[in-house]
């Protein structure tokens, strides 16, 4: 059996690992890496695959799926059936916003659908076999429809973790508890440096930030990503009950819906439609509400998390010298995103916009990873005879961390494989 890293490796973006049993080529995601200009690839995959598993639908892990069906793969790809209308939102507009920006096409829109009818659904906790080789997903909490990956083969169980957290949010619940001992374990590290703020002490700055800005008569904008920590927020705001207008724009509004048509994948059965329905949110049509609801007191909802596009540049553009209104990041700001320079600056700087804020702006740590401790918690509680650790900032420090605790850790670098044998 062979493990090859063909992308996500000491860094994070482009997640990919392929699993060759001798018998069976298994490919587990296969992302891109979409805060550089080119946007960056993984390896090639050589050969046929059997089976493609995704752990979840963020572009980094699975944005250039397309290019595979491209290339000529047929094959099943496996996931939680919610992964299949967000991955049709977020490929079609990861590849509109490509086209935009001019580079290279890689793939066609034809290639996004293909791709598209090969998708699998598949029931946590429910294994099946693809030739010789056992596959169960678990639940990993990242997001609605995140999974682990565990493949049982040639006598070794390798788990991947994809992104994973086992703490509940308002949203889902955390990552299944009862994960079995393995072989060999692949686990993200993105927060293996760093612990995460109480959650509901943060929840409570933000909510101050936001109470004091309508009472002033302000616009309180609130950016987040589309897929879960747009629906968070809103159990948030409906927890808190501030009585003024509520407004959802940008590509929030389609992940919501998406959200709302699986109400089981959540912590409790339907509760971001019943928030929405007691604050009486509205979504924004056309760009003739957006420039309505700035001239009264309201909160307003809206893509991008990382300030890149979508709606949150309008509204800024307009509002940025109304020291009464205020913006909250709710999400990581990758380093070179509007977001992130904002943060280092205090300048927006976003296509022809350059302006300093003069609103009020701070970030909010609403996280979806495992903290530091909780990883080194996981690695201890599934006892692995072999750790891979990827998807991070320091993969290397946190490999040497757990060698120090005696497990056989190692960071891998790209293209590098490892051989098993019986």
């Amino acid at each position: 059996m062979r493990l090859s890293f063909l992308g996500g490796t000491r860094e994070v973006g482009r997640s990919a690992i392929l699993v060759d049993t001798d018998t069976e080529k298994i490919l587990m995601d296969y992302g891109l890496k979409i805060n550089v200009k080119p946007t960056e690839y993984p390896k090639t995959v050589n050969g046929k695959l059997n089976a493609i598993f995704l752990s979840h639908t963020h572009l980094d892990h699975t944005g250039a799926v397309p290019l595979l069906f491209h290339q000529g793969q047929r094959c099943p790809v496996f996931c939680k059936d919610i992964t299949r209308p967000f991955s049709r939102m977020l490929l079609f507009d990861s590849y509109k916003i490509s086209k935009y920006e001019g580079e290279k096409e890689r793939f066609r829109k034809k290639d996004i659908n293909i791709a598209l009818r090969y998708f699998k659904p598949v029931k946590y906790k429910k294994p099946f076999k693809i030739g010789k080789t056992r596959a169960t997903l678990l639940d990993a909490g990242h997001i609605p429809g995140s999974s682990m990956i565990l493949l049982e083969t040639n006598n070794k169980r390798i788990l991947y973790t994809g992104d994973f957290n086992t703490s509940d949010t308002r949203l889902i619940n955390g990552a299944h508890k009862d994960v079995p001992e393995v072989d060999v374990l692949i686990t993200e590290t993105t927060y293996g440096q760093r612990e995460h703020p109480d959650r509901e002490k943060e929840e409570g700055k933000m909510m101050e930030t936001i109470k004091g800005t309508l009472s002033n008569d302000g616009i309180a904008l609130v950016a987040c990503f589309a897929i879960a920590r747009t629906q968070e927020i809103l159990l948030v705001l409906d927890e808190y009950e501030l009585g003024y207008p509520v407004y959802l724009d940008g590509m929030a509004q389609k992940a919501t819906r998406i959200i709302n048509s699986y109400p089981g994948l959540q912590s409790h059965y339907n509760q971001v439609k019943k928030a929405m329905q007691r604050m009486g949110v509205k979504t924004i049509k056309n760009p003739q509400t957006r420039k309505k609801i700035i001239k009264e007191p309201c909160i307003i909802v809206t893509t991008s998390g990382m300030l890149t596009g979508g709606p949150i540049a309008y509204y800024l553009e307009k509002l940025w010298d109304r020291e009464d209104c205020s913006l909250s990041l709710t999400g990581f700001q990758v380093p070179g995103t509007e977001g992130a320079i904002l943060l280092e600056t205090g300048t927006y700087i976003h296509g022809d916009l350059e302006f300093p804020l003069k609103m009020p702006y701070k970030k909010f740590d609403f996280s979806s990873h495992a903290s530091r401790s909780e990883l080194f918690k996981f690695v201890k509680k599934v006892n692995p005879e072999k750790v891979f650790c990827v998807h991070g900032d320091n993969t290397e420090g946190f490999a040497k961390e757990l060698r120090e605790r005696g497990f056989d850790a190692v960071a891998p670098s790209m293209n590098d494989s490892f051989l098993y044998r019986d």
